[in-house]
């Protein structure tokens, strides 16, 4: 135990603002006009949001399902998360897009989501984008850990109470300017973050008498603050004979109240990507890939930069896409060297509805404080993270519509990551903390994908995932949390016109890691919607109708039953 003490890195955690992902449909038809008019989503809600991607699209092979009926109304089968709530994304068919979106929602814990944008077409070649966001919620939560005094291996104690806040606020804006062959952008994005960290109930051996657990309180409120801004250029599609995009920005990110680190302490990230590509002929393409990340620290953290090349060839046929690169990267200071990784892609189809895919990739991953916000939103860091670096990961499956209106997918695969980010809670100074650990991973994975669309009545989505997890000797401890399998089962139904029910539900199982198990996440969530004149859309959440408690990857609890209520506007 002292080995794993030493290595893992301890920081706050508190559950994923969205729940275990389910199913997605992928809904190819070009024979149905059918305008997407919801909020627009340009800039993810993140704290480092100003990385908008500007690399080459790489997509998944995707199966084109023949004579098949969409359900062209009906609210797409998204997750649905424990507390921040996604947008019922509603579909219309009309010749013009609305613009603007608004959206107002409600619940117990003061479970809030508050959100709206516009897009603005200023002229036909300027268009000025802006969105704004606030949800959270504050309440009591079932939550708690009993540490074995020894060994400090956490198991599970929900009869405490822990009242809990966690608020987000963020708003960006984006304006575009689009010459003959070239478009130029210009946006920023600020965001906060306003929580309180969990409470610790645990067995302290200083302070035991006979088998009474010992209280102590939390550790009070944290504050981070995120911002900056980018520009850009790409080239027009097809407009001039090779391809291109570059875009630079500048991020910061602060911990304001200080835990381990007195004051608090503030990253800066200069972020520059971009890539240029160019066709030898109908077919093939050659291009290259490149980003830079130059990380900085006002205190206590020593600055580095990465740098990421991907050169690539690829070609494609009627029946084959292939392409094949290569990730060369190089980092300096902070466990800097160069690292090598594959990009090889091939897709082969057959029969028309049946794609076979075998895909042999790698990459590097930086560990920055927006990355770590995206792994554990609550979270205090005492000592640095080193990138995160995959040599390999192949993946094999097919993807095929044997039936009308019916997709099936099955897939395995093998991936090694060293330095990967595992959570393990971990009681330190009268707190819980979630322990940010690194330590090379390896994992079989094989999953299995269905779903059935008919007309604008069903929806139906059904994933199964499964994973064999294996790590550093001695370090067995990180994967408490990590999933065995994973279900999801998502359906979607027209009650009567314009009024449509949801159901979604998810269990995962966890494997018994040094005698201790935990709890399986096990959540049912029911909605409804009712949209007025193509406008107005009504809805309501049941999420975690079963009541559960449990703990996600992050290591933190969920709420219980929880109920939201609200209504969107797009116009």
């Amino acid at each position: 135990m002292k080995k794993y003490r030493k290595q893992i890195l301890i920081c706050a955690g508190l559950v994923t603002l969205n729940s275990v992902a389910a199913q997605q449909q992928q809904k190819n038809d070009s024979t149905v006009n059918r305008t997407v008019v919801v909020e627009n989503q340009y800039n993810p809600e993140v704290m480092d949001a100003f990385k908008v991607n500007v690399l080459p699209k790489i997509e998944e092979p995707a199966v084109a399902k023949t004579q098949i009926n969409y359900a062209s109304s009906v609210h797409q089968l998204n997750k649905f998360p424990v507390y921040h709530m996604d947008v019922m994304n509603r579909e219309v068919t009309e010749d013009k897009a609305r613009r603007g979106y608004v959206r107002l929602a409600y619940g117990n814990r003061n479970n809030t989501d508050l959100k709206g944008s516009y897009l603005w077409n200023i002229t036909d070649r300027d268009v000025f984008d802006v969105m704004a966001t606030f949800h959270g919620y504050s309440g009591n939560i079932d939550a708690g850990y009993d540490f074995d005094p020894v060994t400090d291996i956490p198991t599970l104690n929900y009869d405490k109470e822990w009242k809990h806040r966690f608020f987000r606020t963020g708003a960006s804006l984006k304006y575009t300017h689009d010459f003959d062959k070239v478009s130029m952008y210009v946006g920023g994005d600020f965001a906060s973050q306003v929580f309180s960290y969990m409470p610790d109930v645990q067995l302290a051996a200083s302070s035991l008498k006979g088998n009474e657990k010992t209280e102590t309180p939390s550790f009070g409120h944290q504050l981070f603050m995120s911002g900056g801004g980018y520009l850009g250029v790409s080239s027009v599609k097809k407009a001039l004979p090779v391809e291109f995009s570059f875009q630079t920005g500048y991020n910061m990110f602060s911990r304001k109240h200080g835990i381990y680190i007195p004051g608090g302490i503030s990253e800066s990230v200069v972020h520059t990507q971009g890539y240029v590509s160019g066709g030898i002929d109908d077919r093939q393409k050659v291009g290259i890939a490149f980003g830079m990340d130059n990380v900085f620290y006002d205190k206590s953290f020593n600055n580095y930069s990465l740098v990421k090349f991907r050169p690539y060839y690829s070609i494609q046929t009627e029946s084959v896409f292939f392409t094949a690169g290569v990730n060369v990267d190089f980092q300096v200071s902070n466990g800097g060297g160069l690292k090598l990784s594959p990009d090889v892609r091939f897709d082969y189809t057959f029969a028309d509805n049946y794609v076979l895919y075998a895909h042999i990739t790698g990459n590097t991953r930086l560990n920055d404080f927006g990355t770590i916000n995206d792994f554990s939103p609550f979270w205090a860091q005492p000592l640095q993270l080193n990138t995160s670096y995959t040599p390999y990961d192949i993946k094999l499956g097919l993807k095929s519509s044997p039936l009308t209106a019916f997709g099936l997918g099955i897939y395995g695969g093998y991936r090694e990551t060293k330095n990967e980010l595992f959570s393990m809670p971990y009681p330190y100074g009268g707190g819980v903390y979630n322990g940010i650990a690194q330590a090379k991973a390896r994992v079989a994975y094989a999953g299995l994908s269905a779903d059935y669309s008919f007309r604008d009545l069903l929806d139906f989505g059904l994933t199964g995932n499964f994973y064999s997890w294996n790590v550093t000797k001695g370090m067995e401890q990180l994967l408490w949390l990590k999933p065995l399998y994973r279900i999801g089962l998502n359906v979607s139904a027209k009650v009567f016109k314009d009024f449509h029910a949801i159901v979604g539900y998810t269990y995962e199982g966890r494997k018994k890691t040094l005698g201790v198990k935990a709890d399986a996440v096990n959540e049912l969530n029911i909605g409804a919607e009712y949209l007025f004149n193509n406008r107005v859309n009504v809805f309501l959440k049941l999420n975690n109708l079963l009541n559960k408690n449990y703990v996600t990857e992050s290591g933190y609890p969920v709420q219980g039953f929880n109920v939201m209520a609200g209504v969107s506007l797009n116009f």
